[in-house]
């Protein structure tokens, strides 16, 4: 009897070490979930028929990474042509939710003096004021955006920056407001080769060109605030100036190969062009769209706001008058 409890005990402890070894085993042979946060090409080939001819649009879709919103956290930067950052202020410039009203504080008021000494400098140069407005503020004529930026111009000419070296850029973005419904992050700046041919057009009041950050799907742009305001921001440009045409030019980052990239540009391009010619009624030979896939970035592509930043689209008016 004593030998068969022994026996039993020995085949408890054995089964036991049995059964950890097995799952020892299992758990080390089980496949491991990999999670990125790199988006998907579509490699297809792109037709424009279909594009132009099928419903593309749609305003809500499950699964969709919405662009990432700036807040408040982000410095301001100024960058030169090659996306280097040449000086930075912690504090930014403030402005508030549906105000045009800007502030500056005392640890940014150098912005100023820096450009202009730049430029001075760097005769060669002019430097865009890169103004950010909201789609959830009111819509207004210009867009919040242009006059903002248009206050940091008539500072920038009154420090002694040449009004014809100075470019306001406005973005479409969304914008994350703090509980005084205040923001420091409205204004960044880079300098870029002085663009001569572009005087000409703004003697005859051509719309200064407008970036917007849609919500982009695996394959598609979707309706939001943003494009809305595009739309009216058109209609607008039209009415004013029935020379003009416009170019919708697609940016994306770097992730995946040139021509993918390309081809991803092209067809959010061409998505956000038929949008505005079937919700504005306007000559489809008015609108075109064009793509710059990679080659353009405006921020690094080393780190996803910087991606987020790249992946954008274009709007720029040309007079052909």
């Amino acid at each position: 009897m004593r030998s068969f409890l022994i026996a039993f005990v020995i085949f408890i402890i054995w089964a036991f070490f049995g059964l950890w070894l097995y799952s020892w085993l299992q758990a080390e042979n089980e496949p491991t979930a990999v999670l990125t946060d790199k988006p998907l090409k579509n490699t297809d080939s792109i037709q424009l028929n279909a594009i132009d001819s099928a419903t593309i649009m749609i305003d809500s879709i499950s699964h969709v990474k919405d662009s990432i919103p700036i807040n408040n956290n982000t410095p301001m930067i100024v960058k030169n042509d090659e996306g280097d950052i040449l000086f930075l202020f912690e504090e930014g410039i403030i402005s508030h939710k549906n105000s045009t009203e800007i502030i500056i504080p005392d640890s940014s008021i150098d912005f100023k003096y820096k450009i202009n000494t730049y430029l001075i400098e760097h005769p060669n140069k002019e430097v865009q004021i890169v103004s950010v407005y909201s789609p959830d503020e009111n819509m207004e004529t210009p867009n919040l955006g242009i006059q903002r930026g248009n206050k940091i111009k008539q500072i920038l000419i009154q420090t002694g920056v040449p009004s014809e070296k100075i470019v306001v850029k406005p973005v479409i973005k969304d914008v994350v407001f703090n509980e005084n419904e205040s923001f420091n992050n409205v204004f960044s700046f880079a300098f870029k080769p002085f663009d001569k041919d572009r005087i000409e057009e703004v003697e005859v009041n051509i719309p200064e060109s407008v970036t917007i950050y849609p919500k982009f799907s695996e394959t598609r742009i979707i309706v939001n605030n943003n494009l809305r305001n595009l739309l009216e921001d058109v209609k607008l440009a039209f009415e004013n100036n029935p020379e003009i045409t416009v170019e919708v030019i697609g940016h994306t980052d770097n992730v995946g190969n040139a021509n993918d990239n390309y081809r991803m540009g092209l067809q959010y391009a061409r998505q956000v062009r038929w949008y505005l010619i079937s919700k504005g009624n306007f000559e489809k030979s008015a609108i075109k769209a064009s793509s710059k896939g990679e080659t353009e970035p405006i921020d690094t592509n080393n780190s996803k706001r910087g991606r987020n930043a790249n992946r954008r689209i274009e709007i720029v008016y040309n007079y052909n008058g």
